[in-house]
């Protein structure tokens, strides 16, 4: 087992050693052997006939080892598509939200998808698909709400009761 270069000059094995054990994430704690089993001498290549790691990102890992914080390991935070309203225009449309529709003028009792949707259109002309309306929905603490299958305040011995009494037609 040779060394073939030096990629963790200034990392702590005993610190790699001591976050494997506290690590949770899968991909940190394979970066984390991968360097540990180098650190050991072992190359990139047996690397990749014990783990069956591919050379390449065992090389890569490395670097992302000794780049980084041995605890900030893993995947970074991906930033995705920057939201289409403001700060400001969610805060607004939170707010809104947790009002009634009719006391913003609508004619309707509770905030729908459709509903929500042509009111962002209407208000800020952003357009968003159906879908996304219940995603919006959830993050501004709201649920998508539907008739109980039975009203709650319903005793259950006076529907045993009304069942018992009940006779279907003779149609046959």
């Amino acid at each position: 087992m040779t060394r073939e270069g030096a990629k963790l000059d200034g990392v702590d094995p005993e610190q790699l050693r001591q976050q494997l054990r506290r690590e949770t994430d899968a991909k940190a704690t394979k970066q984390l052997t991968v360097a540990l089993l180098y650190d050991a001498g072992f190359s990139a290549y047996e690397i990749e006939n014990l783990l069956g790691v591919p050379a390449q990102t065992g090389y890569n890992w490395l670097e992302v080892v000794a780049e980084r914080d041995v605890t900030a390991l893993g995947d970074a935070p991906k930033a995705g598509r920057p939201p289409r309203l403001s700060a400001d225009q969610w805060t607004e449309l939170t707010a809104t939200l947790h009002a009634s529709p009719t006391e913003v003028g609508y004619d309707e009792l509770a905030w729908s998808p459709e509903l929500l949707r042509s009111h962002i259109f209407d208000t800020y002309g952003v357009e968003y698909s159906h879908a996304h309306m219940y995603r919006l929905l959830e993050k501004a603490g709201l649920s998508r709400q539907t008739a109980r299958p039975y009203h709650y305040k319903a005793d259950p011995a006076e529907k045993a009761r009304w069942r018992g009494e009940f006779k279907k037609s003779g149609r046959r």
